[in-house]
């Protein structure tokens, strides 16, 4: 199996010898992506990354990126090198540092970063919290509430997961509570997936609840004014 290092390497030879379509074919089409060229603007997954390039195409806007370097940390590859950008003839090279990551030998995501200072800031910041994994887990308590136990960070990667699981088909009356006791944090990814299952609740008739809030969550509560759809349990 290739080291993720060749991966990246790949990568990027395919997009130089065979456009956009060679580059997808070997990244995958469930990555996250970060790029520069659409102002840092966050993809979930290689559809939404593709429509957006060719948004850029229509508008004259066209990319190189040159690769220079590359270093390995941990399961993130780093890529240093330069992007130029053509918008109808203005011609900007800026120096980027693109953070590819793995897991379980498949890319998962990739970042950019303005140096490489930023870059090793941030993945010195993803090491610390590690231990942050999102992982949700499921009971029915006796009288027939359905507790939801979150874990971790709830952010653009791990909130597909709980979507799916409120999303789902529910019985009219079926009351759903999520415990957060061991969220340590959550994003706007996060408060979207809540919101779309508070208009769930109403359209299908059961009920949506919040226990456990702590307060780092509960004070991004009340600057989003997501406790007015979603008021949590008090102790």
């Amino acid at each position: 199996m290739p080291s993720q290092v060749q991966l990246v390497r790949d990568l990027w030879r395919a997009h130089e010898t065979g456009g956009l379509d060679a580059f997808f074919a070997i990244a995958g089409e469930d990555v996250v992506w970060q790029p520069f060229v659409t102002g840092n603007h966050v993809f979930r997954g290689s559809a939404e990354l593709r429509e957006a390039l060719a948004a850029l195409a229509e508008r004259g806007i066209r990319y190189e990126p040159v690769l220079h370097d590359l270093e390995q940390h941990d399961n993130v590859v780093l890529v240093h090198g330069v992007l130029r950008v053509s918008d109808n003839g203005r011609v900007d090279e800026t120096p980027l540092h693109w953070a590819y990551h793995f897991r379980d030998g498949r890319l998962q995501r990739q970042s950019t970063h303005a140096s490489r200072e930023e870059a090793l800031e941030a993945l010195s910041a993803l090491r610390l919290l590690s231990d942050a994994t999102f992982s949700l887990a499921e009971d029915l308590a006796g009288d027939g509430e359905h507790v939801i136990r979150l874990r971790g960070e709830l952010d653009i990667e791990s909130a597909p997961d709980l979507e799916r699981v409120l999303l789902r088909s529910r019985p009219a009356g079926e009351r759903v509570v999520l415990d957060l006791a061991e969220l340590k944090f959550m994003d706007s990814t996060g408060l979207r997936v809540l919101l779309r299952a508070r208009a769930a609740a109403d359209h299908d008739r059961w009920e949506i609840g919040l226990r456990n809030v702590p307060p780092t969550i509960r004070r991004l509560f009340d600057m989003t004014g997501v406790h007015a759809a979603l008021p949590a349990e008090t102790s």
